[in-house]
């Protein structure tokens, strides 16, 4: 198996290889969407959107406590449910192509120094 894996075309191979990663989390990403759950209900949530929640936490932390809430808020709804999904996808998308983009340029660096080594005629 390894003997026929090698004899592919480098390029070749890397196309193959970044196929599989996007159908690999696509995959995920739709089994994800399609089994997600709803999300429970918080009973803080709304205490947490009203205004003597953001006056008190701003009192105790500054601006920097309201953005820090917020920016977790968001950051802690990438994980759960449909929002996962999307994260999933993204994150495929960003390792394939990040993985093509350095396969590629390996390859290219490794071609030209198998040209450089070559024998030349005098």
């Amino acid at each position: 198996m390894k003997r026929k894996w090698m004899s592919i075309e480098p390029l070749k191979r890397c196309y193959l290889v970044t196929v599989a990663i996007v159908t690999a989390g696509f995959s995920g990403a739709l089994a994800i969407y399609l089994t997600a759950a709803e999300a429970a209900s918080d009973p803080f949530a709304e205490f947490e959107k009203s205004k003597k929640f953001a006056y008190e936490l701003e009192r105790m932390g500054g601006k920097a406590a309201l953005v820090a809430n917020d920016l977790n808020k968001w950051f802690g709804g990438l994980w759960q449910g449909e929002t996962l999904a999307y994260t999933v996808a993204a994150g495929t998308i960003f390792i394939a192509a990040g993985y093509y983009f350095i396969a590629t340029s390996l390859e290219a660096e490794a071609r030209m120094n198998r040209e450089d080594a070559s024998p030349r005629p005098l």
